[in-house]
């Protein structure tokens, strides 16, 4: 089972270049991983839907 991080609310603005580096490969990680779910041949249409809609949820909350 896959895990998504969750949102982060700071700003970053208190985050050393090597904590700011840690977010970015956090963020490009989860992106790779869902795009391989979605890729995955043996997914539903209903599970790529459900999985797109709480992947676009946990990015924009307003879109919930």
């Amino acid at each position: 089972m896959i895990t998504i991080p969750l949102i982060r609310t700071d700003d970053e603005s208190s985050l050393s270049p090597m904590e700011r580096s840690m977010v970015v490969c956090e963020q490009l990680i989860t992106a790779l991983m869902m795009q391989g779910t979605l890729d995955d041949p043996t997914i539903t249409a209903q599970e790529a839907d459900t999985f797109t809609t709480l992947s676009v949820a946990t990015i924009i909350p307003a879109e919930a």
